[in-house]
């Protein structure tokens, strides 16, 4: 037998809250207007009814006094007389029964027709005011009225049973009204919910489709077919992940569109596809793996952030880095590195909910439940602790480190678009790297002055165009020559501007909002400009390039075209790039190099031996020179390994005609050490801090390196 889905399971627990309470308003709306509507028209009913019964009894106790004249001064004692005004007043009020009592009498009836005797007050009646009351299984109303001029009244009695069993049918009548009413209300109600509720999950996807699980399309909505008309099969549909969005790349009449999918298993195994077109595709990072054409699901992050956040709930997001993923892939392979990702991802889903693969190694969280949110926080060093418990592979066991940056978005946020709380997640991530308090550190917007560097904003657009930015450059010193031999180009802000950030986070900033390849192209001319004014002294500039610009489609083209601009000579110009960037980019990095070593331009790797430094590097890349970096210096005299790191690298080089540069000379005795441990070239502020363009010209010039010892010697003599 086919289960029987319950439609409401389908609502989101939002959903269906917000329709118990508009259903409960809405009963108690309807209660209160029926019971206002009942009473009002009862009210009235009764005192039409009451008004009338009190008349006709004023009336038929006037015709009595009037036209039988009584002698009612003996009418206590005289029955007769109590029999002929009852009966003549119950004939002409038209009563079904008739008792006569005095004022003063404490409400005795003197006389009566046979329905009630006694005292008036045995039910419940006054000698003053029309009254209901009950009689066995009658209901009677009970209108006083005065005898003329004396003491004593006749109280007229009407059989009400009938007439309040109209008033008790309009009752029901009202209630029944009222409670169809509230059903067809409340239903239509839930069948809006049910179906809105649906709008709001699919609304934003235009294309349905039916597909089975190979992939072919069942069916498809009109939509999609005007769309895309070619396309009878969606790809490797067992990939896509059933509990977030995927974005999937389909071919259409205009070429290939990235659409956004959300799917639903069913029983036979094929599946139900919401789909729609994606307008911020350029915000999505997905992976190919060098091949556009493979089919590529990836989740829409932010796509679910806006879902998520829609309903004004407390929900946490952020970014979880493996930061040792690049090395477990150089050191075990891309297969190894690709499987504990998949763990890691595991772990963090359990703790987290929903994770988004944003690139390798790098993985988007959103917690979308506000109530254990705190809990969740509190908890945040276990959950640490749990996903980074080593993981054991292939009889290896792999240690994971993580930094991640997390942003809590509440009411108080500023901005709580998709855009700012990656910016605060992201600054938090940087805070947990720079000042190494955590693994994570949780960002609330309370704690937003603690955050300021990390989120201060330039338009480097508008600083490029106002000459905000300077080079200065850093002399670097040949032992053998004895002479400057080349100047590292090192970019500033002006001082004028007090952007209150060190250079690395300028540029770092830059890398993260696009602009780098703007300033990429000021800091290359100025460098190449400043090279061409050494080039008859045959000094080189070396130009620092970042991952962002060498992975630039046409990083290449554009370099090539600014050092043909200034027709430089071979040799004038180099390009410096680190050795963490080889681990992931090591081919295309190989390639883009190569073509500019052809164009005469050497390279020089930067920071070797602070990595997993591989000697296929300088095998393979075509490199020029080695800079080894200034951690091996400052700790050469204490640190044997640090003299033997250098030594061999140094002696490496020379058997691969590689020239060397140690950074962070500053002492003599460092240099003496360094010159006896076969370095070529020193740079450091024993040779010189990092100059303008005009003094740097004066120091390639007129350097004097004895004049710089006896300088340093003097200044350090105790």
């Amino acid at each position: 037998m086919k289960k029987k889905t319950n439609f409401i399971s389908k609502l989101n627990k939002n959903t269906i809250f917000k329709l118990v309470i508009a259903s409960a308003i809405i009963i108690v709306i309807y209660v209160m207007c029926g019971v206002f509507v009942f009473n009002q028209c009862a009210s009235h009913t009764y005192e039409v009814d009451f008004v009338g019964f009190s008349q006709s009894a004023e009336r038929a106790s006037e015709q009595a006094v009037e036209e039988l004249s009584p002698d009612l001064s003996s009418l206590e004692a005289d029955e007769s007389l109590q029999s002929e005004l009852i009966s003549f007043i119950r004939n002409n009020g038209g009563a079904d029964a008739v008792v006569l009592f005095a004022d003063g009498g404490g409400g005795t009836i003197l006389g009566e027709d046979g329905i009630i005797s006694g005292n008036l007050g045995d039910f419940g009646l006054t000698y003053n005011a029309v009254t209901r009351f009950t009689l066995g299984d009658k209901l009677y109303v009970f209108a006083p009225a005065r005898l003329g001029d004396s003491v004593y009244r006749a109280g007229l009695i009407f059989d009400y049973t009938e007439r309040q069993a109209v008033i008790d049918a309009m009752l029901g009548n009202t209630a029944a009204i009222l409670v169809v009413g509230g059903i067809l209300t409340v239903c239509a109600l839930v069948g809006y919910a049910y179906f809105t509720g649906n709008a709001m999950r699919y609304g934003k996807y235009k294309y349905r489709l039916y597909i089975d699980k190979t992939g072919r399309i069942k069916s498809s909505n009109k939509n999609f077919k005007r769309s895309f008309p070619s396309v009878a099969v969606i790809p490797s549909p067992a990939r896509l992940d059933k509990l977030n969005y995927n974005l999937v790349k389909l071919s259409s009449d205009d070429g290939e569109k990235l659409v956004a999918m959300r799917v639903s298993a069913k029983r036979s195994g094929d599946f139900d596809v919401y789909a729609g077109d994606i307008s911020n595709a350029d915000s999505f990072l997905f992976a190919t793996e060098n091949n556009t054409d493979e089919f590529v699901t990836r989740n829409s992050f932010s796509m679910a952030y806006e879902s998520f956040t829609a309903t004004g709930k407390r929900v946490l997001v952020g970014e979880i880095l493996i930061t040792n993923l690049d090395s477990i892939k150089t050191l075990f392979g891309k297969s190894a590195a690709t499987e504990i990702q998949k763990t890691v991802i595991k772990k963090v889903r359990e703790k987290f909910t929903y994770v988004f693969e944003l690139d390798f190694g790098s993985l988007g969280i959103i917690f979308p439940d506000g109530k254990k949110l705190d809990n969740l926080v509190s908890d945040m060093d276990e959950n640490f602790r749990y996903i980074t418990t080593p993981i054991k592979l292939s009889d290896n066991l792999f240690t994971v480190e993580l930094k991640a940056g997390f942003a809590m978005c509440d009411d108080t946020m500023e901005d709580r678009s998709f855009k700012y709380a990656m910016r605060v997640a992201e600054a938090a991530r940087q805070r947990a790297t720079d000042t190494g308090i955590a693994d994570y550190v949780v960002y609330h917007e309370s704690q937003k002055k603690l955050y300021s560097k990390y989120l201060i904003e330039f338009d480097i657009k508008k600083m490029l165009a106002e000459e905000a930015f300077e080079m200065e450059y850093q002399p670097q010193y040949n032992i053998k020559e004895g002479r400057i031999v080349g100047f590292e180009a090192l970019f500033r802000v002006k001082k004028t501007w007090n952007v209150n950030v060190d250079t690395f986070s300028f540029i770092t900033y830059a890398e993260r909002t696009g602009a780098m390849v703007q300033l990429g192209d000021f800091i290359f001319n100025e460098g190449m400009k400043f090279a061409k004014q050494l080039e008859d002294k045959n000094i080189s500039v070396s130009l620092n390039v970042s991952p962002v610009q060498l992975m630039q489609a046409g990083f290449v083209e554009n370099f090539l075209k600014i050092y043909k601009k200034y027709g430089l000579k071979r040799g004038s110009v180099c390009v410096e790039i680190t050795e963490s960037f080889l681990m992931t980019n090591f081919m295309e990095t190989m390639k883009k190099l190569e073509v500019l070593r052809d164009n005469g331009i050497n390279v020089h790797l930067d920071d070797f031996g602070t990595e997993y430094s591989s000697l296929l590097y300088i095998k393979k890349l075509p490199i020029s020179t080695i800079k080894i970096d200034k951690e091996f210096v400052k700790d050469i005299f204490v640190s044997k390994e640090s003299q033997a790191v250098i030594k061999f690298i140094t002696g490496i080089a020379k058997l691969l005609n590689i020239s060397t540069i140690c950074e962070g000379v500053e002492t003599t005795k460092e240099y003496d050490m360094l010159n006896y441990l076969g370095c070529d070239t020193v740079q450091g502020w024993l040779i010189g801090k990092s100059m303008k363009p005009d003094e740097a010209i004066k120091a390639a010039e007129q350097f004097d390196f004895k004049k710089v010892v006896a300088e340093y010697n003097a200044k350090n003599v105790k």
